[in-house]
Order: structure tokens, then sequence, then C-alpha cells
């Protein structure tokens, strides 16, 4: 792992992109790497015999590990992360995991404004809705889980995670149930 650049998802669960794709079944194969990092990370969970100033290997929070294993578990986001890898270079290096002025959220903790159709919430700088964006931000998004939103007024960012979730599937069957007892 490089100390300018965060963990790669494959680096939190500790596999290679290249196992991962050579497995007979990659996303059980990820999901018993899932479960290790858990438990190798948990703060409940750990068993160590060196002090906590000689621990040699990272430590990643149960979030990172969560994120890691949402992504890495569906075959498509997978395939958007690795390209996204394989187009990311030493040149454009990806930003540090932790910098001054993000802010980390789950987008049910942001005030959703039903007549303008976005989501917001309050800046540190003043700006009641220095943060705000759309659905169509969130499905250009949808890949990573993530979307990156800049304050309107100042250098402030807001990282807002969230979960995609199918509903035409639960659209499907309603209109199915509508035409069976339409026929009837």
């Amino acid at each position: 792992m490089s100390t300018t650049n965060p963990p790669t998802y494959y680096e939190i669960l500790n596999l290679s992109p290249l196992t991962t794709s050579q497995q007979p079944n990659p996303s059980a194969f990820i999901k018993r790497a899932y479960r290790r990092a858990l438990l190798s990370h948990h703060p409940d969970k750990k068993h160590t015999t060196t002090t906590p100033y000689t621990t040699a290997s990272p430590t990643f929070t149960i979030d990172q590990i969560s994120t890691a294993y949402a992504i890495l578990s569906k075959p498509t986001s997978r395939a958007s992360y690795n390209q996204l890898l394989a187009t990311t270079s030493t040149t454009n290096p990806i930003p540090s995991q932790f910098q001054t002025g993000i802010e980390t959220l789950d987008l049910d903790d942001l005030d959703y404004d039903a007549p303008k159709e976005e989501w917001y919430r309050s800046c540190r700088c003043g700006n009641a809705r220095g943060y705000r964006f759309s659905e169509t931000d969130l499905e250009e998004s949808a890949d990573l889980g993530e979307l990156m939103v800049g304050c309107v007024d100042c250098s402030l960012w807001l990282r807002v995670q969230f979960a995609v979730v199918d509903e035409e599937e639960d659209v499907g069957s309603h209109n199915n149930k509508q035409d069976r007892v339409g026929d009837s």
C-alpha cells in the first residue's frame, strides 16, 4: 500500500485483483475476504500479542471494509472499479483518504427538498444549502457508490455514500399484478 494514495478496495480486503478474477466464484471469494477483514480489524475481535505501537499491518475501519465489499461484491461495480484502477496513473494519483475539509456522510443523513428534487446540507462556512445535488448526480456516480460534492461558497467538500436500489423489479412485479387483475 502506498503512503501517498489511499488503499484500494482490494488492499482493504487483502485481495489481489488477478487472484480474484481467476476464482470460479469471485463473489463467494470476496465475501470470505470481507468476513476475514471484519474479524481482523474489529476492535473487539482483534487477538494481538503486540503492543498498539508496533502494528505492522494497516488498520481499516468497518466503514472502509463495508464500502470495499459493497463495490467488489457486485460484478458490474467491480468491473467499473477495475477500469478506474487501470486508468489511474502515477501522474494522476487518487487523493489521500484523510483530507482536510472533506466530511463523509450517508445519503440518509442529508435533507431532501422534494419541490426542487435535490438533496442538501449546510456547510461550516454558514451557507444553509452549501452542498446540494440531484438524483442525476447520484446516477453518474452509481458505480462507485459515492459522490463528491463541493460547497458552492467555500473550498470544503462532502463525500456522500449511497447504495443503488433497483426499483424496476418492484415496479415490474406490481404491473404484472395489475395486468392479471385486469384480465380476470
